[in-house]
């Protein structure tokens, strides 16, 4: 699972770049702006740089810490809802017999009562 994140993020990143860099060879080169216009470019490409960073930073983080112990609680779940299946398929039937067993036992103490009150 983290292998497969990682690869999705490194295409993703490969991708952007690479879009980037598609675009800027294809822009037909203009008039030059004015002076300081290409420095403003360049820290806005830094600050969208560094934003972009920052995101991949806390999704990387959320891949690789939180995730896990959410799937694995997930798991847990999944592994005691079949136990609990399996012990009720077990113990369904001991229920029952024990059930029936306990009803009897009621019924042989009235009828073991009912005798003694009726003899003298």
């Amino acid at each position: 699972m983290k292998v497969l994140a990682a690869a999705l993020l490194l295409l993703l990143g490969t991708g952007c770049l690479e879009g980037a860099v598609v675009r800027r060879e294809a822009e037909p080169p203009g008039p030059p702006g004015p002076p300081g216009a290409e420095a403003d470019l360049e820290r806005r490409v830094e600050a969208a740089f560094e934003a972009l960073e920052g995101h991949l930073q806390t999704f990387s983080d959320y891949i690789t810490k939180e995730l896990p112990s959410k799937l694995e609680a997930e798991k847990m779940k999944q592994q005691a809802k079949e136990y609990l299946e399996r012990a009720g398929q077990h113990f369904a039937p001991l229920a029952t017999e024990l059930r029936t067993n306990v009803l009897e036992l009621f019924a042989q103490l009235l009828h073991v009562g009912k005798q003694a009150v009726t003899q003298p």
